[in-house]
Parts: C-alpha cells; sequence; structure tokens
C-alpha cells in the first residue's frame, strides 16, 4: 500500500501488484466499498498484468475528503495516480460509481487509456432517481454508514446469492466495507453522482470499451446499459445471467473470462 497525495492535505490509499513491466490495469470500486472489492479479478489477472487498484476519496484508507464532490474530481484522482506511479497509459476498470469514473476518463482523458470496461453503471442520472440520492444522503446524514448496510447489500447482490450460506463471508466483507467507508466520502460521492450527466456524450468515445451489467441490477437496469452500448462507438456489451449489481463478486469467473477475452 502507499500513499499518493492530491494536495497537502489529503492522499488516495493506492495498492500495486505483479509485475511492473506488465500491461497496467487500474480497477476502481463502488460507493461504499473499497479495493478489496477486486480480489477475486487480481488472482485471475495477476499473471498477465501489474494491477493497480485505489481507494475511492473518503473510501477505505483514503483521506476523507470534504464534499461535495464531482466526477472532474474522481477523474483528475485516477490521472494523480498514473502521473505519480510514471505511467503513461493503462487499461480502466471501473463498476458503479468507478463505471461512472470510466466514461468521463474515455471523454476527457482518452490519451491515457487503452481499454476501458464499464461494469454496471448509468450514463446519466434521471431528476426522479436524483431524489433517491437525496434520501440516501439524508439517511448518512443521520445515521452514518451503517444506516444503508441492509439496504445497500439487498441492491447489490441477488436474493439467491444473498441467501446461500457459501457467500456468508462474502456479504461479511461488504458489510464491513460499507460501515468502514466515512460520512464524508460517502455523501460526497453521493453529491457526484446525482449530477452524471454523460449519455449524450457517448458517440463521441473512440476508445474500445466493454460494458457489463447485471441482468437483475435495479442500479444499473440492463436495458439502461445496453442502451449505452448502442449510444458507443467501437463498444461490446455484455450481461451477467442472474446477477445484480456487484456483478464481479457474484459471478467472478464469468466476469473475468469477459474481461481477459476483451483486454487480450
Amino acid at each position: 500500500m502507499q500513499k499518493i497525495y492530491i494536495n497537502d492535505k489529503y492522499y488516495l490509499n493506492v495498492k500495486v501488484e505483479g509485475n511492473t513491466s506488465l500491461p497496467k490495469i487500474i480497477f476502481s470500486n463502488s460507493l461504499g466499498s473499497d479495493l478489496r472489492l477486486w480480489d477475486s479479478q487480481v488472482e485471475a489477472l495477476k499473471d498477465k498484468f501489474c494491477i493497480i487498484r485505489y481507494d475511492t476519496r473518503g473510501h477505505g484508507h483514503s483521506s476523507k475528503f470534504e464534499g461535495p464532490y464531482s466526477f472532474d474530481m474522481l477523474e483528475n484522482d485516477v490521472i494523480s495516480i498514473l502521473d505519480e506511479l510514471n505511467i503513461e497509459k493503462a487499461h480502466f476498470v471501473g463498476l458503479s460509481i468507478g463505471g461512472m469514473t470510466s466514461l468521463g476518463l474515455a471523454l476527457k482523458h482518452q490519451n491515457r487509456f487503452n481499454k476501458i470496461v464499464c461494469c454496471a453503471a448509468r450514463a446519466d442520472m434521471p431528476a426522479p432517481m436524483k431524489e433517491s440520492w437525496n434520501e440516501r444522503i439524508s439517511i448518512v446524514k443521520k445515521n452514518g454508514t451503517d444506516g444503508v448496510v441492509n439496504s445497500s447489500i439487498e441492491r447489490w447482490y441477488s436474493e439467491e446469492f444473498r441467501n446461500n450460506p457459501n457467500n456468508t463471508v462474502k456479504i461479511d466483507l461488504a458489510t464491513e466495507m460499507i460501515k468502514n467507508t466515512s460520512v464524508e466520502g460517502y455523501i460526497g460521492c453521493c453529491e457526484a453522482i446525482k449530477n452524471l450527466d454523460y449519455l449524450k456524450e457517448l458517440s463521441t468515445i473512440n476508445r474500445e470499451i466493454l460494458y457489463i451489467s447485471g441482468e437483475n441490477d435495479i442500479g444499473a437496469p440492463a436495458m439502461a446499459m445496453e442502451e449505452m452500448h448502442h449510444l458507443t462507438p467501437n463498444s461490446k456489451y455484455e450481461c451477467i445471467p442472474k446477477a445484480a449489481h456487484i456483478v464481479n463478486i457474484e459471478a467472478p469467473a464469468l466476469v473475468n473470462k469477459i474481461i481477459l477475452d476483451f483486454l487480450i
């Protein structure tokens, strides 16, 4: 682990694994999680890539950045990591808010990235959904991130996955990650998500991009992600059967194969 400072006060927690002479991949986690979200992908990809993971600002072991945040800030955090590690270009894989961040990077910083994987993410935030984010912000202000644990896990994982006793460790990890997220980080990211507005620009992306959705994801519905694919030139789309939001944990073997086939 290492600290990469964004300014004199705030830093991001970054973990680099594998042979640094190999092609680089940066992984970006969801709201309410940390870099451990990608453990299964690291195991599958570390022999072919140098893996770079980081905790989003206000999450995990990164600083409790004061909010609100914007996607410009979140995207510039990634560029700061590339610059500090002297990486000219990398692949990028993001999920949920990490996937939203991937779209901004594809639009604004395309010269720094090769292929991009956007998992379980919308490209815009319709007005009715903005209100749901205001409600979530109110809950976290009142009860901390403990107040969104149960509702988050219900969105993250399908009922079948949650009820399988073999997945208890993964559910416990999800609970721990959400509770460990700072109030500042959670609310700051919610404020960024409320203003998400990349849908109308997708036609201008000229990087190869892969969209991955979960069939039963209510936060980033498969239908919405398939539409994003149709709007984006040189894009591909995969839907993970029966999965909800955190597709890479619910179906790691399939997601790993899809990502590998796309990147190699």
